[in-house]
């Protein structure tokens, strides 16, 4: 399902390559700004998603369901596109960024808003558990950032907010593995930020208590 997304010609497409995607321009022509957001479908990314629209981005709204509730909130105010996968698979990521280049040729915004947490004591937490949380909470926030993060650097602009936690600042009881994930979060960004923060491109952490 999409809004009037579908209706565009694309102005760039990807190939794959040995590790990234790789741009082939096409000719130019005015576009709107492009977010992509995950977990769009509550709270954070909702929100977010209703105000980049107010302000006339194009947007690509991911979440594991539907955002039906997003998609009423926006549908009629700006172009979007329903991005429905879990982000921990690399594949699935891939496939959501060659859909936004195929409608729109570019991503300005990347919201890494998606997240999961673990509530219970450090002993009682097991192994399984302890990785899923950092798969949906860091490394999935690496994957998006990889790949969006290239077609930002291939166009030499663009942003890229990582929700983070004060519990990526401190330590608090009975939260160890999605502590441990945020803290890798804030990692995560300082590096990225270092990495490509030359190139006129920023990677920038957001952080909220709760």
């Amino acid at each position: 399902m999409s809004g009037n997304a579908e209706t565009l010609s694309p102005l760039a497409t990807f190939s794959r390559g040995t590790s990234d995607l790789v741009m082939e321009q096409r000719p130019l022509r005015s576009v709107p700004q492009v977010a992509v957001i995950t977990g769009a479908a509550q709270g954070i990314g909702r929100t977010v998603a209703r105000v980049l629209a107010q302000r006339g981005f194009a947007l690509g709204l991911n979440d594991l369901r539907s955002p039906a509730e997003t998609l009423d909130d926006v549908r009629g105010a700006t172009e979007f596109l329903e991005l429905v996968g879990d982000i921990t698979d690399e594949d699935a990521v891939i496939g959501f960024a060659e859909r936004v280049m195929s409608t729109w040729g570019r991503v300005d915004v990347l919201v890494n808003n998606a997240g999961i947490s673990s509530i219970q004591p450090a002993e009682g937490t097991s192994v399984t558990q302890f990785r899923r949380v950092l798969d949906v909470n860091l490394v999935a926030p690496f994957i998006l950032a990889k790949v969006f993060g290239s077609m930002m650097l291939n166009q030499r602009s663009g942003s890229i907010i990582n929700i983070a936690s004060i519990a990526g600042l401190v330590g608090i009881a009975d939260r160890v593995a999605y502590n441990a994930s945020k803290h890798g979060v804030i990692g995560l960004t300082r590096t990225l930020a270092a990495e490509w923060g030359g190139v006129g491109y920023v990677a920038t952490p957001y952080a909220r208590v709760g």
